[in-house]
């Protein structure tokens, strides 16, 4: 059993003195793992969250998780330097912006605090990349790339497609609708990118004098499944009427984009395997912090394609685990 704890800024999870756990977790030391990542307070981290908490009380682990409401990189790179004062036995980061999250990462690093990344990795060449251990996550450029696959699978001759991005500055979305763009461009369509923020009401906004101001727009590509792209652009698209016109794809899962899918109103979802990336870091830090062993190379969860074929076993994993 593990009590929780309410922290500034985050969730601290602490072994509690049951049998069940003392059997369970006899002579293994209660290392802590600090999460300081890009978190917001939105349902796909929520199941990140979910899976470092099992990790944790499966690998019998102390457990500080942190998040925001809003992302910003400024935020992020102070969760971090907090939990550098914190010393925790290892550190889970997301390399949303590494060049600007470079100097703390290497201030981790020379604190002697081993980092895994997760969800937003370096693109650069390991020997050049910030300095984490491992990093687990989709390759997000492939993920854009798998998006626009979808697309043309659907519709060989799309025009004109659009990527609203919710985060801009975050390189790893960046990366993605790049992908996206590219591919679709290389088929002969046009496809741009258009900035968001996390508010719904100007996320509404601005997609409905999008489609008003580009008529021709017949794929979307969103790198939200929740109300920070997908939930919202598809109301924009009924009250419109052209939900099914529009060739949807969604980053990550919800039940939302979901029964989308079963109603062609979207044509596929691009999974990363959000729990697993919660979870495996647990994993990772009780082997090296025990042995001085990792894996050699970084954990790929994605992209994973979900669409018709797939849908059902999707949703029972979803609906009943709460697991995407």
């Amino acid at each position: 059993m593990f009590r929780k704890f309410a922290a500034a800024g985050g969730l601290v999870l602490l072994a509690a003195g049951s049998a069940a756990a003392a059997d369970h977790c006899d002579g293994r030391k209660p290392y802590l793992i600090y999460y300081a990542t890009h978190a917001i307070a939105e349902p796909v981290w929520e199941t990140v969250k979910k899976g470092a908490e099992q990790g944790a009380a499966d690998n019998c682990l102390k457990l500080k998780w942190t998040q925001d409401q809003t992302f910003s990189i400024e935020t992020t790179i102070n969760r971090m330097e907090t939990a550098i004062t914190e010393k925790p036995d290892l550190l889970v980061i997301t390399a949303t912006d590494p060049t600007a999250m470079r100097p703390t990462i290497e201030k981790a690093k020379a604190a002697g605090i081993p980092m895994i990344a997760i969800n937003s990795l370096d693109p650069a060449p390991r020997d050049k990349r910030v300095p984490y251990l491992i990093g687990i996550g989709a390759d997000l450029y492939q993920s854009g790339v798998a998006a626009a696959k979808e697309v043309l699978k659907k519709n060989p001759h799309v025009k004109h497609g659009v990527v609203p991005n919710h985060v801009p500055g975050h390189a790893g979305l960046e990366a993605m609708a790049k992908g996206f763009n590219d591919t679709l461009i290389a088929a002969g369509a046009t496809s741009e990118t258009i900035a968001l923020s996390t508010d719904t009401a100007q996320i509404a906004a601005t997609l409905d004098n999008y489609f008003l101001a580009h008529p021709d727009t017949d794929a979307l590509f969103c790198m939200n499944a929740g109300p920070f792209c997908f939930e919202t652009a598809l109301d924009v698209e009924r009250r419109a009427g052209i939900s099914k016109k529009v060739a949807n794809v969604s980053f990550d899962i919800s039940p939302t984009l979901l029964d989308a899918i079963g109603s062609d109103e979207a044509i596929a979802g691009i999974d990363q395997l959000m729990y697993l990336q919660g979870y495996l870091p647990t994993v990772i830090a009780r082997n090296y912090l025990d042995y001085g062993m990792m894996p050699d190379a970084d954990i790929l969860t994605g992209p994973a394609i979900i669409d018709k074929s797939n849908l059902e076993k999707v949703k029972h994993r979803v609906m009943e685990a709460g697991l995407n």
